[in-house]
């Protein structure tokens, strides 16, 4: 055989597996699907004519959202901080009269993640007439619109809802939002230790998860959820982005949602 013929070889061979590896290889990373815009708000109007509230998801994708309620306070900025590192997005269901406390933390939590209404200031709806639960309402879209984020979003203080509160909700174009984890942050004998025991525990696709950003035991725990959400191959994003990307089914399914089976 040739000098050129042996050349001509070396060729083939070292081509041949070359290409087999590009075909039998790993395939090449792709970068998770974020909702656009418009589907997100497509999946919240789909949420809305459905006219129950939300718990979770339907558990098809691997996307979590956590959600956090009560703020803003002084310890916002730095979960805002701790997420924006991590590439996490979340989901701040804002108390109306804080704002004027903590000025430019919405227009920072809707850059983030999406705002949501969480009532002027945080009363028992079901024990209001309506024209008063209305107003605690449409006072909080108000100034939540102001920061140039209307929310689409609500979640009742307390789970307490009832017809009326279900009506006035829907007549400002809200989506009632609940949760499937609950840290439990609120409670007397809240610790971080236990914030991170008690969303590991139901942390699973579709999951929404109530927090609360107004508790320095919640902002040490942060991190270590967000961690364990990475570890599971779950990612964190915002309520109309997990409608989009995972929307709830005619029966939810969700572990701690009242009356959802």
């Amino acid at each position: 055989m040739t000098r050129l013929a042996l050349v001509a070889v070396a060729v083939v061979l070292a081509v041949v597996p070359l290409a087999s590896a590009s075909r039998t290889g790993p395939e090449p990373y792709r970068r998770p699907h974020v909702p656009l815009p418009w589907e997100q708000r497509r999946a919240v109007t789909h949420a809305l004519e459905r006219g129950v509230p939300v718990y979770c998801g339907a558990r098809r994708s691997n996307a979590v959202a956590l959600t956090f309620d009560d703020g803003p306070g002084q310890y916002t900025e730095r979960f805002l901080a701790i997420l924006r590192d991590a590439g996490a997005r979340a989901t701040f269901f804002l108390v109306g009269n804080r704002l004027q406390y903590w000025p430019g933390l919405a227009r920072q939590e809707a850059e983030l993640g999406a705002v949501g209404n969480h009532t002027w200031s945080h009363p028992h709806l079901t024990q209001l007439p309506r024209w008063l639960a209305w107003l605690e309402l449409a006072r909080t879209q108000l100034a939540i619109a102001a920061t140039g984020h209307e929310p689409r979003l609500f979640r009742a203080p307390y789970e307490q809802r009832d017809p009326t509160v279900d009506g006035v909700a829907r007549s400002l174009g809200l989506v009632e939002v609940f949760w499937s984890v609950a840290s439990e942050d609120d409670q007397p004998r809240a610790t971080a230790r236990r914030v991170v025991r008690n969303v590991l525990a139901g942390l699973r696709p579709g999951a929404i998860v109530l927090m609360h950003d107004i508790h320095p035991w919640t902002l040490r725990a942060l991190p270590q959820i967000l961690r364990a959400i990475r570890l599971r191959g779950l990612r964190a994003v915002t309520v109309p982005e997990l409608l989009a990307l995972d929307a709830p089914g005619e029966h939810q399914g969700c572990p701690l949602a009242p009356g959802v089976d």
